[in-house]
């Protein structure tokens, strides 16, 4: 990782991820080698595999939630441990992830070219195309400034609809996304990480939240969090918490 200068700006990598164990180690493995990304956070959303293990075995600062409370309150609480003003947000069971694709992302929030700059995976050049005009743009891998994040309304900090939120954030500030297409990009589906009825389950439930979050913010819009203002996430002490390499 990069040593930041003065004024320099700084890079924040926040990783939330429930029983991630059998892709965690490869992003990580590449945050780590990324040179544009000066701090790495993981979040383990309540995990009872090696998730904790394999982040700390690799010295990351590492944030146990005991209880699972999802991954839009994971990635406000790794925001809330960081004053980055550029964040850079991973899912812990993505696959081929390399440095390239990573610098690519990073790379037009820093030079100011984009204020939140979304990964989508390679479908097809007319899937691309459509996905990058018209949406919905539901990537876990995306890098942004800070103040799009603390625009999100609590209400869309709650499970999957984060992305919803974000998306909605950087329209009402009037914030430029782009995005960027990433090719041999994976992620380990549901079905295969808690077999086909609860992964299926787990589909469902996501597609409903998402679609769920999209509809109240056409119906009646919340307002738009003050620049600056966190998401409560309790004390330091809060027993909810158990920090570990802190």
């Amino acid at each position: 990782m990069r040593e930041s200068s003065e004024g320099d700006l700084r890079v924040a990598a926040i990783v939330p991820a429930f029983n991630e164990e059998a892709t965690l180690t490869e992003v990580l493995s590449v945050l780590k080698a990324t040179p544009v990304v000066d701090e790495i956070l993981v979040v383990s959303d309540g995990s009872t595999d090696r998730t904790v293990e394999i982040a700390r075995a690799l010295g990351l600062r590492t944030i146990h939630l005991r209880e699972n409370q999802g991954k839009g309150r994971a990635m406000a609480i790794g925001v809330a441990h960081t004053d980055a003003p550029i964040l850079l947000f991973v899912d812990g069971d993505i696959m081929n992830l390399t440095v390239d694709l990573l610098e690519r992302l990073v790379e037009p929030v820093l030079s100011n070219c984009s204020d939140m700059n979304v990964g989508i995976r390679h479908r097809g050049r007319p899937i691309n195309a459509v996905q990058d005009r018209t949406g919905p743009l539901l990537s876990g891998i995306r890098c942004l400034r800070r103040e799009i994040f603390e625009a999100v309304p609590k209400s869309h900090l709650e499970g999957f609809a984060v992305e919803t939120g974000l998306n909605w954030a950087c329209r009402q500030l009037g914030c430029r996304t782009t995005t960027v297409v990433m090719y041999n990009l994976k992620h380990l589906v549901k079905e295969k990480k808690r077999g086909l009825i609860q992964g299926s389950r787990a589909r469902f439930r996501m597609f409903a939240a998402v679609f769920g979050a999209w509809l109240v913010l056409q119906i009646r819009p919340p307002a738009l969090r003050r620049h600056g203002e966190r998401v409560a996430v309790g004390p330091v002490l809060n027993p909810e918490l158990e920090y570990i390499n802190f």
